[in-house]
């Protein structure tokens, strides 16, 4: 298939389920992947002035990257401007398909919807990866692109069944469910090749409490920094890029964890090297606010599996989706249970509990989630006769 693929978050960016799923269907498909063309504000960004006039298509880890012309900018305001800039961007993308092959347009946010229409896929996959209208930035046009989408989409799919149920209240439709996994087979091969630790990190003292993944409002932020001052002789490594930079350094919790000499803040680094430092923790955390307005609340946490394949202890605020993992999981609610339950994870636990930490991660790679995808993809006409005949 020729699969047309859309989403927000750049390629060469932190690593999340898109480009994990992505490369690997690029291995038996024709994928592009785009975030579309650029707006009139993006003219001041260093990544605008740094493109190309007329773009180009980069190939990178088995897909082909669209790197849009400079040329050619989307203006909302002026609504012909705009559909004329999605028309000629779509007729672009769908100049890289191969001939003779069906169009799928993988739509990953409903921002996208006028990418659909003028793509004129021969079918509409849409990943939501995420509760969108509990984000900052959701508006009444968005809704209606959802609701357009969950209509037209001939498969939809999210991390988690309660994600997904929340998508079915909208429209009546079918949405299924795709876990979150992790790339557990470098992890493993970093173990097993027992890799220099990483400069950065060998000068932080034990022992090591460790979270990998973007640092945002949604962190309960306070709990870490009430953790670090009841313990100052353990160590907080928060690796992963800022997300929502503005509304973030206005937190007192963000202040008040820059300030504490035992939190640090590594910032982002590569995935290839995000095994070195998880390999060299003492425990792992998910350190979500848990709040029922929160899209933490329908999460199946990116990290989860690449925690429980280092082996090490976790601690986890309770999420109903991922209680399944109960035995190698320890849940946590509050500063002192947390405290209770990091003192535990911190003094480690026998091999065979590590042992089956890494035997569970090990059937949540990414591997077998997009072997089932490649099934559902393969469903794409059925699909779409069974949407039609209810329509």
């Amino acid at each position: 298939m020729n699969i047309m693929a859309m989403a927000p978050n750049a390629w060469d960016g932190q690593w999340v389920n898109r480009q994990q799923i992505l490369s690997r269907l690029g291995t038996s498909h024709d994928v592009v992947y785009s975030q579309g063309a650029w707006f009139v504000w993006d003219r001041a960004s260093d990544e605008y002035r740094a493109g190309s006039w007329l773009g180009s298509f980069e190939p990178k880890d088995n897909v082909r990257v669209d790197r849009p012309p400079r040329a050619l900018l989307r203006w909302p305001r002026i609504g012909l401007w705009d559909r004329t800039a999605v028309k000629l961007h779509a007729s672009r993308l769908r100049a890289q398909g191969a001939a003779g092959q069906p169009l799928v347009a993988y739509v990953c946010h409903p921002m996208f919807m006028p990418y659909v229409d003028a793509l004129r896929p021969d079918y509409v996959v849409y990943h939501c990866y995420d509760l969108y209208d509990h984000q900052p930035g959701w508006s009444p046009s968005l809704e209606a692109n959802e609701r357009r989408l969950l209509s037209e989409a001939d498969l939809i799919f999210s991390p988690t069944t309660m994600l997904s149920e929340e998508l079915m209240k909208k429209v009546p439709c079918q949405a299924r469910a795709l876990p979150n996994a992790a790339d557990v087979q470098a992890i493993f091969a970093a173990r097993d090749a027992n890799t220099e630790e990483p400069a950065d990190l060998a000068c932080i003292p034990r022992p090591r409490v460790g979270y990998v993944g973007s640092i945002h409002p949604e962190l309960d932020l306070e709990l870490i920094a009430e953790l670090a001052r009841r313990q100052p002789l353990w160590h907080f490594v928060l690796i992963g890029p800022e997300q929502n930079p503005q509304r973030l350094h206005q937190m007192a919790g963000y202040k008040a964890l820059r300030e504490l000499a035992n939190v640090h803040m590594l910032g982002e680094k590569h995935r290839s090297l995000v095994p070195s430092y998880l390999l060299r923790m003492n425990a792992n955390a998910l350190f979500y606010r848990a709040a029922p307005d929160s899209w933490t609340h329908v999460a199946y946490p990116l990290k989860l599996h690449e925690y429980l394949a280092c082996g090490h202890p976790v601690v986890s605020v309770d999420l109903k989706m991922i209680r399944e993992f109960e035995p190698l999981i320890q849940f946590a609610t509050g500063v002192d249970d947390w405290e209770r339950a990091l003192a535990q994870a911190i003094m480690g636990d026998d091999g065979a509990q590590a042992a089956q930490r890494r035997a569970i991660a090990a059937l949540h790679s990414w591997d077998e989630r997009v072997h089932v995808l490649q099934e559902w993809l393969g469903q794409l006409p059925t699909l779409r006769r069974e949407r039609r005949a209810l329509s």
